[in-house]
């Protein structure tokens, strides 16, 4: 693909200097970030001194007049609501060749018109009660003006007719070259594009904008804006992604500020673009250099902006923002931290729908339907003639979720049907049902036979994200490294991929279709309790062996961390004060194991290592090299396993938590042999409930002909070595998430929307299209060519 390549001439000051700029268009200098906008300063153009002099003594001759009315934005607005610029052209059509400096004598004179003009002037004729109705213009040939005539002469002297200058009496031959001119422009503005909209479906209403960009898995929010002025009475975005793919569209591409790349929390970057509204409904790029960072000839930036809060949700997908420093979450490239993003927008998704009447539903529906199902069905239905590509892989996910979607809007359309109030027969509600009817993925089972690994894989696992979502109460934080152990995750992800594929991707008879799920979950449980069994029995038999070798003489062989990374849990790695471990008495750490709380495994871990040295501090009397509050901050132990607890006395579980009996320990624990793993815990927790949970909830198994037959409570008891009350107990107690102590994270601060007043945000927070800040009343905006839209 060609770079843009564009030259900015713009004059700020009443020099009418000229600054001249090339913006170039390639790889960014921020990693991962593509393309980037990089602006490079030609060189400054200085007036003559004979054009400098006749310009300064016809400028004196002059003043401004913006309060022409024919000057100002008109709008028009359509029978729906839809609201448009109108921008009238003509020659002379707002007096004084359209200009805004008028001579003095000029603008006296129209002042004078404007004082004595009435839209309708009456006559009355002698002896008669007729009336007639004069009109008045103002004539602007009857004022004769020195300085207008001299102005008008310079002007017919230029041969394309484009002057330059405020007055644009200049020709480039009327300047020479200044290279040791500076550059600097704050707070002032020069305009470096539009970025939305470019098509009049680029503005949507936030509602049909937060469905695709769901359905298109959150890429446009990447690239949309709100703006103030709603449409249809709903909050207006700004969307300039196609609806079919869900990127951007072509017509954007050809503009220069979607390349302008952002700031975030970089403090190495600085922002030289602001990003401000026009008309309430169109966004615009403007550069403003700082004085600061003034630009001599020859210099080159790269241009960056701040998208502000808004964008956040965006940042922590692509794992840049402030929660994945402050609490080392992943981005989207982290499934489990994926998948909790996506429960949330799922659950926004079903409020919305809950909330949808009729007549919005109508329109949503169709909207999706003509937009986005049909060229996807096309695409998806030419999968044995087409390369299977990256493109048919987002295809595939869209897909699937216009049918998750159809089905909660048919769900929704069935309390219509039941509402005495609505007609289950209007015209409305059948087009909807009959909408819907098309949103069924009913090919899904065909396709999937013809499907590449890969692909089959992207399929199961947009099919694994339902299943997950729909057990969410029950396995909190799925495929989540610090609430799960790589066996639990690997056994998730075999276990719905089972289910996706024999419930949904699968032709036949369900009984039989059935049969083999219970062989496979079984299989899975008896697997994952394999490696979990190997794995506690090669770590606990470190204990009583020499653990002072190095690690190449060390009986502990690679296999050995094999096994410890599939029993270990990840920890955030967080900084914790120590006063936020302290009881009540801020003498000393909460109890590990009385707590009614439970701790992230990382943190029991780091805490159970304090405490053991604070007992060999007290045991050895070593109280005088110990100084306990030199050290005010600890770190999460980067990897932890659940190891035994026996407590000594009798009954003293009844008051105390699940936690009691098990605790997380260190890594290096477990291989100097001072702790042994807690293999019925990891049987209960990690292997148990997972599979019966997912089993019980997404299939059912009392229907004929399965009857219980091929999976049971039982069954998976008997395959994992389970005794069944301990299971029945351990389900009942429900899974083991992690609660202690809670993150403090702050909210991000963008300087961006620092001097932004109230504003209305919507319920849905994540994802939420960008907003723009208010212009500082000491800044000027210099406009470019781009012409105002759009029906």
């Amino acid at each position: 693909m060609a770079h843009l390549i564009s030259v900015h001439s713009f004059t700020f000051d009443p020099t009418e200097t000229l600054y001249d700029f090339q913006v170039d268009i390639k790889q960014s200098t921020i990693e991962n970030a593509g393309d980037g906008a990089f602006l490079t300063y030609l060189g400054a153009r200085v007036l003559k001194k004979s054009a400098d002099a006749r310009s300064t003594r016809l400028i004196r001759g002059h003043c401004i007049d913006n309060d022409i009315c024919t000057h100002n934005p008109l709008e028009s607005e359509t029978l729906s609501g839809k609201k448009s610029t109108v921008t009238l052209t003509g020659d002379n059509l707002h007096y004084n060749d359209n200009s805004i400096y008028w001579s003095k004598k000029r603008a006296d004179k129209f002042t004078e018109f404007q004082s004595n003009e009435n839209p309708s002037h009456t006559k009355l004729s002698h002896g008669s009660c007729r009336s007639t109705v004069e009109s008045f213009t103002f004539d602007e040939n009857e004022v004769k003006c020195k300085v207008h005539e001299e102005v008008k002469k310079f002007r017919e002297n230029i041969p394309d007719g484009n002057g330059i200058g405020f007055l644009g009496i200049h020709q480039e031959s009327d300047y020479e070259s200044d290279d040791y001119e500076l550059f600097w422009n704050h707070p002032n503005a020069f305009e470096l594009g539009r970025y939305g909209p470019h098509r009049p479906g680029d503005r949507k209403t936030n509602l049909h904008f937060d469905f695709k960009n769901f359905i298109h898995n959150f890429e446009p929010s990447e690239w949309s804006y709100e703006v103030p002025e709603p449409i249809l009475n709903r909050r207006q975005i700004v969307d300039i992604t196609d609806n079919d793919t869900g990127k951007v569209h072509s017509v954007a591409r050809g503009h220069t500020p979607i390349y302008v790349n952002e700031v975030g929390h970089n403090s190495k970057l600085h922002s030289n673009v602001l990003i401000r509204d026009k008309n309430d409904r169109s966004v615009y790029y403007y550069v403003c250099i700082e004085k600061e960072r003034a630009m001599k000839k020859g210099d080159t930036v790269e241009l960056f902006a701040n998208y502000g809060d808004h964008y956040e949700q965006v940042r922590e997908r692509k794992c840049y923002g402030r929660v994945n420093k402050s609490e080392h979450l992943g981005g989207d490239e982290d499934d489990g931290a994926k998948l909790q993003r996506n429960f949330h927008e799922r659950e926004e998704v079903e409020k919305d729908i809950s909330s949808l009447e009729v007549y919005a539903m109508f329109h949503l529906v169709e909207f999706l339907t003509e937009n986005v199902l049909k060229p996807i069905s096309e695409s998806i239905g030419c999968v044995a003639h087409v390369k299977l590509d990256l493109r048919l892989q987002r295809n595939l996910i869209v897909r699937r979720r216009l049918h998750w979607v159809g089905e909660k809007l048919t769900e929704r359309v069935q309390e219509f049907i039941a509402h005495p109030l609505v007609d289950s027969s209007s015209e409305c509600i059948c087009s909807i049902r009959e909408s819907l009817r098309q949103w069924r993925f009913v090919s899904m089972p065909s396709l999937f036979n013809k499907l590449n690994p890969d692909l089959a894989n992207t399929l199961l696992g947009e099919l694994s994200e339902e299943l997950l979502y729909q057990t969410r109460s029950c396995i909190p934080c799925p495929l989540d490294e610090t609430v799960w152990c790589n066996i639990a995750i690997d056994l998730t992800r075999k276990t719905t991929h089972s289910i996706a594929q024999h419930l949904f991707c699968s032709s036949g008879p369900i009984g039989l279709r059935k049969q083999y799920l219970g062989n496979d979950l079984l299989k899975h449980a008896k697997h994952a309790a394999v490696a979990l069994k190997d794995g506690s029995n090669a770590i606990n038999a470190i204990n009583g062996q020499d653990s002072s070798n190095d690690s190449n003489n060390n009986p502990r062989t690679k296999s050995m961390d094999d096994h410890i990374n599939l029993l270990s849990f990840k920890a955030r790695g967080r900084k914790i004060k120590i006063d936020d471990l302290l009881d009540g008495t801020k003498e000393q750490m909460v109890s590990l194991y009385n707590s009614h709380q439970t701790i992230h495994f990382g943190t029991a871990a780091i805490m159970a290592d304090i405490q053991a040295y604070c007992d060999a501090v007290d045991l050895c009397n070593m109280d005088q090299y110990y100084l306990p509050k030199t050290t005010r901050i600890i770190s999460e132990c980067d990897r932890s396993v659940v190891s035994q607890y026996k407590p000594t006395g009798k009954n003293c579980s009844a008051n105390c938590s699940s936690q009691f009996y098990w605790m997380a320990r260190s890594v290096d624990a477990f291989k100097k042999g001072c702790a042994h793993v807690n293999e019925q815990w990891y049987l209960e927790n990690q292997v148990l409930a997972i599979t019966h949970i997912l089993a019980s909830i997404c299939v059912d198994w009392t229907e004929e002909p399965v009857k219980n037959s091929w999976y049971s409570l039982e069954l998976l008891c008997k395959n994992i070595c389970l005794d069944l009350i301990n299971a029945e107990r351990a389900l009942a107690q429900g899974a083991v998430k992690p609660t202690w102590p809670v993150p403090q994270v702050k909210p991000a601060y963008s300087p961006a929307l620092c001097d932004v007043g109230p504003a209305k945000h919507s319920r849905r927070k994540p994802h939420k299209a960008r907003k723009m800040a208010g212009v500082p009343p000491s800044s000027k905006l210099l406009p470019g060519n781009a012409a105002e839209i759009l029906n």
